[in-house]
């Protein structure tokens, strides 16, 4: 009879799955619920000062017409908080880039304890973003008047008016044609199906009351951020990575929060719908993926890229270009069924394919094509050239979109395999940056993909991008301007010292950590435990 040997291979594997579980069990209790607490009530300072902020700053930050919402506007039971004017107070101003300021600083001390301590329940983790996003809840329609054209086009939908034809103008002196933004009122809409049917019924139960559709429309938003929440978690375990720290670099980021809930914009639906397919393409299947996805891309074309991405990895690794080819062709056709399908239930018919670009008329500072544009055209008139704004954007968005196709392009070709999702995030995100036109919301299509996959050097780039784009796009950055520099000498100082005393104060969220893209990996806190080198 032979006998076994436990020698020291043995030993030292029992050690490592000791110390690993040891590891876990301690990274879980480094982060209790009451250690968390102080984080929750941060973040929910810091969002209710930007609530405050925008009220105070009235049509700077919000719609502020009478009846836009439940308080704070002309003609409420509290009266109006705000004004008119384009050019907000200074307190207001400190109050809503504070509060940004201090959310991002708590968001990320929370993803460096994240780091530092894997294996953290979800659920503490998304109670914590839920007291963040409460203010934001209850606030008015935040940097954005979106959300009343949604309602708007809900409407036309409901009284069988095509949406692809007509802008929210048709409606007539109505509630749901003053409030959307002027830009609407004869332009169509760019959504599609998915969207406007969802639209069209919210108004119907709303009974064709503007508040009350606006209401459920940010629900509506809401439930799409939970089923990013849930697709998130599902993609990072799958992958490997930590599926709380994922959750709070997405759905919990500043820019997330005040965008698609303080916005209320529709990004949430269709990240939601494009997320949950990609889970269940991992799990059930590429059909049951694609479909999801093509119900994506009946709310905003975008998510299409969805079902090129899996339609191209449908094949497996290995396969021939001739054979992904053909199996992105029958993703294809699975979508188009599913379009077609959602078209014909809603009766709001294929209009969208082309409108979908109707958006791209606005113009703003923080567009890199736009900015292109206005520095050429500076330029050429230094030396006498005659150079439109509008022609250069023109040519700079061609170039723009083709740069864009070829990045796109050349990710799609390395994207068989685990980096699918890595790339299609990273396609959505140059799609957005180099497009015609760019809101901060559009950065999360590519924000929310790449979170639950993005490690390192990538990681470290969405958190910069995410800051960057909830700091420059609250609102137009030439009016902030022209506030501060027309406010004063001692309003702008008071504005100054407010800003640097909320951005070097200390937190004292957790005490001293080190950065989230510098924390020791899982492997080398084991070994440091069991006392040898990794």
């Amino acid at each position: 009879m032979k006998t076994v040997s436990s020698g020291p291979s043995a030993t030292s594997t029992t050690s490592t799955t000791s110390a690993a579980s040891t590891t876990s069990a301690l990274s879980t209790d480094a982060l209790t619920p009451r250690r968390l607490a102080p984080t929750a009530v941060l973040g929910f300072v810091a969002t209710l000062g930007v609530v405050a902020g925008a009220l105070l700053g009235g049509s700077a930050y919000e719609t502020h017409l009478p009846g836009a919402w439940f308080f704070g506007m002309p003609g409420g039971p509290f009266g109006s908080l705000g004004s008119t004017s384009p050019h907000p107070p200074i307190y207001a101003i400190a109050a809503v880039y504070g509060g940004i300021i201090l959310l991002t600083r708590v968001w990320i001390g929370l993803l460096r304890q994240l780091s530092l301590h894997r294996g953290v329940p979800v659920k503490r983790v998304v109670v914590v973003m839920v007291i963040w996003a409460l203010p934001l809840l209850l606030a008015p329609p935040l940097f954005s008047r979106d959300v009343y054209s949604y309602a708007g086009q809900g409407e036309m939908v409901s009284h069988h008016i095509d949406p692809y034809v007509y802008g929210t103008g048709v409606l007539g002196s109505t509630p749901f044609s003053s409030m959307p933004d002027s830009i609407w009122t004869n332009t169509p809409s760019p959504y599609g199906p998915t969207f406007l049917s969802i639209d069209g019924l919210l108004n119907d139960a709303s009974g064709h009351e503007i508040l009350p559709d606006v209401v459920l429309l940010r629900l509506l938003e809401v439930a799409g951020l939970a089923l990013v929440v849930a697709a998130t978690v599902s993609l990072a375990r799958r992958l490997g990575r930590d599926p709380a720290g994922a959750v709070l670099l997405g759905a919990g980021s500043p820019l997330v929060l005040a965008t698609l809930i303080g916005g209320a914009h529709n990004e949430a639906l269709m990240l939601g719908f494009l997320l949950a397919g990609l889970a269940v393409a991992q799990r059930w299947g590429t059909v049951p993926g694609v479909i999801l996805c093509a119900a994506a891309a009946g709310v905003k074309s975008p998510a299409a890229l969805g079902v090129l991405f899996l339609g191209w990895a449908w094949a497996g690794p290995g396969a021939s270009v001739g054979r992904r080819m053909v199996h992105t062709l029958g993703a294809g056709l699975v979508a188009l069924s599913t379009l077609e399908v959602i078209s014909a239930v809603s009766g709001t018919g294929w209009g969208w394919l082309r409108t979908t670009t109707a958006a791209n008329k606005s113009f703003t500072a923080v567009t890199p094509v736009n900015a292109i544009a206005k520095a050429l055209s500076g330029t050429a008139h230094l030396v006498q050239v005659n150079l439109p704004v509008l022609g250069a954007r023109t040519v700079i968005s061609v170039i723009g979109l083709a740069c864009a196709a070829a990045i796109g392009a050349w990710l799609l070709l390395r994207s068989p395999g685990p980096t699918m999702q890595r790339n299609l995030g990273l396609t959505l995100l140059v799609v957005a940056l180099l497009g015609p036109i760019l809101w901060n919301w559009y950065v999360t299509w590519g924000v929310l993909v790449l979170a639950p996959v993005v490690t390192g050097t990538l990681r470290r780039v969405v958190i910069t991008i995410s800051t960057f784009e909830i700091l420059v796009g609250l609102s137009s950055v030439k009016n902030l301007v022209t506030t501060v520099l027309g406010a004063g000498i001692l309003p702008d100082l008071i504005l100054v010292t407010v800003i640097f005393a909320i951005v070097i104060i200390p937190l004292g969220q957790f005490g001293r950590s080190r950065s989230p893209w510098n924390s020791p990996r899982p492997d080398t806190e084991v070994s440091m435990m069991i006392g040898r080198p990794a």
